[in-house]
């Protein structure tokens, strides 16, 4: 059997098993998810070998273009939400009320989840085939394939909750620098004296920001006993497994900082049934988001309260004003968070 004829075959068992995706007409192709968006856009600015080249590979593996995406100029009244960390009990409350925002603009919401980064190819063809007006990513880290598929379609984005060093999308954040600072006042100012900071996942601006801010404002004090340990995600799992790492050292720290809330109640509960330790007596905890579970008589956690209600505002102000208006020039739009004192800190220590 030939090369082509496996091809072949290999192409109608795709077929048969499942719908064909733009994914695999792209693989095929060997061009990106977004050529495969403009050549089958008529209007799109796209060579002709290039052109035929796509169709080639689509016509082999009998794909056919979601009709969806054959209106491209028209208006879907869908706005795509994308997120990455759905089981983070931050982002529950926040999508209620982005899709509440959103029916209120007469439009409708579209979720997108993707679940590990093998899926943001997924992500990408939902945004390219249901032709989304606008599209607002949650995402911790952004994914470029993402970016040039709504910069193919024009569609607007708006990343929620971090920065980005994309300067071609507007940004909607607190200050994370700003909530290191409040979190290493709040401990010193309590009397602990030898901090830590426990991260979220690496690289991700919220980790780096508020990690810069926390260590920045501990050394402007003349505090130089502090320490670092990655979590690698925002996760009670990770919050908890980092806390029993940190006390293996021969340093032990007498706070922590965590890089946001759900971290924050899973190293409290290392800290108090694996460690035997009690907050805030013998360890200060303070956390970032002021989510639910930080109130609760549990954990009474203090944290550094993001602006949630403004930060979703902003948000859907700018992205209707960019579909309205896609000419309208990226924006970045930082807003101040607020450190709510509870009981896992104490104002003085004896």
């Amino acid at each position: 059997m030939t090369k082509e004829t496996n091809v072949a075959v290999a192409a109608t068992q795709i077929q048969k098993k499942r719908k064909v995706t733009v994914v695999e007409v792209a693989e095929a192709a060997g061009v990106s998810v977004s050529a495969v968006s403009r050549a089958f856009n008529p209007d799109a600015s796209i060579s002709r070998p290039l052109r035929e080249k796509v169709f080639k590979a689509a016509a082999s593996l009998n794909y056919k273009p979601n009709r969806l995406a054959r209106g491209i100029k028209s208006r879907s009244s869908l706005v795509g939400i994308l997120m990455t960390d759905f089981n983070n009990p931050f982002y529950l409350p926040i999508l209620s009320r982005f899709t509440t925002e959103i029916q209120k603009r007469n439009c409708h919401s579209l979720l997108i989840h993707v679940d590990g980064d093998m899926d943001i190819q997924e992500a990408v063809e939902l945004v390219m085939e249901y032709n989304v007006d606008g599209l607002i990513i949650t995402s911790a880290s952004l994914p470029q394939e993402l970016v040039d598929a709504c910069h193919s379609q024009n569609t607007p984005a708006v990343i929620f909750g971090r920065d980005s060093s994309e300067n071609s999308v507007t940004v909607v954040s607190c200050d994370n620098v700003l909530a290191g600072n409040m979190a290493a006042d709040m401990l010193l100012d309590s009397g602990y004296t030898k901090p830590a900071f426990v991260a979220g996942p690496i690289g991700t601006s919220a980790t780096i920001d508020r990690q810069r801010g926390f260590i920045s404002r501990l050394m402007e004090r003349g505090c130089n006993q502090w320490q670092v340990v990655e979590g690698g995600e925002f996760s009670y799992d990770a919050g908890y497994d980092a806390t029993l790492r940190i006390f293996q050292h021969t340093e032990k720290p007498d706070a922590l900082f965590y890089a946001d809330d759900i971290m924050a109640c899973g190293g409290m509960d290392a800290l108090r049934y694996e460690l035997g330790l009690t907050v805030p007596e013998d360890i200060g905890v303070v956390g970032v988001d002021d989510i639910r579970l930080a109130k609760s008589r549990s954990y009474n956690l203090s944290t550094i309260r993001q602006p949630n209600e403004q930060m979703i505002q902003s948000t859907i102000d700018a992205l209707f004003e960019h579909i309205a208006d896609p000419h309208l020039p990226p924006q970045s739009i930082t807003l101040p968070c607020e450190a709510v004192v509870r009981g896992s800190t104490q104002k003085t220590r004896t």
